[in-house]
């Protein structure tokens, strides 16, 4: 009997063992990838990785400097939702999907540190905020928000990196 009680413990423990190192459901692993800008020309390039732990991180980079983000995303019927956490240290920011000219006042004004310094251009943090997505055929691409200032800039991501 002691015997039967002690394979019975084993068997059970396995099995919880097992459970514990199945991987966890993605919630829609269509979303989860890497995802390439498609829309600019040279010499701009982003990049958006979507991960499997309700985490994601943007970058992009041009001639003059470059961006950068990371944050939490949501599954809302079809459209994936973008937030970003407030980052560390003194950085300039700006709304992500929004037309910038780097020397306007109102970039140079916003740091995420009212009244810091930031020591570089590389120095800024896109902030997203409930940034809509949907996939259309291979194409992620952005919900838009009316930009008087761009009226032609759109977003869209691609899961293969164009050749520029």
């Amino acid at each position: 009997m002691k015997n039967c009680l002690i394979i019975i413990s084993l068997f059970l423990a396995l099995l919880t063992s097992c459970e514990k190192a199945l991987p966890k459901k993605i919630e829609d692993p269509k979303f989860v990838k890497v995802w390439y800008d498609t829309c600019h020309g040279m010499p701009f390039s982003s990049k958006l990785k979507i991960g499997v732990n309700k985490k994601f991180e943007y970058y992009s980079r041009s001639c003059q400097g470059g961006t950068r983000s990371n944050g939490y995303w949501k599954i809302v019927n079809d459209t994936i939702i973008l937030n970003s956490i407030k980052p560390k240290g003194c950085l300039f920011q700006y709304p992500f999907g929004v037309c910038v000219v780097f020397n306007e006042p109102e970039i140079v004004g916003n740091t995420t540190i009212k009244n810091c310094d930031p020591d570089a251009r590389e120095a800024i943090y896109e902030i997203f905020e409930n940034e809509k997505f949907f996939i259309r055929n291979d194409t992620l691409i952005h919900l838009e928000k009316w930009n008087v200032a761009c009226p032609q800039y759109r977003i869209a991501f691609s899961s293969k990196e164009k050749v520029r």
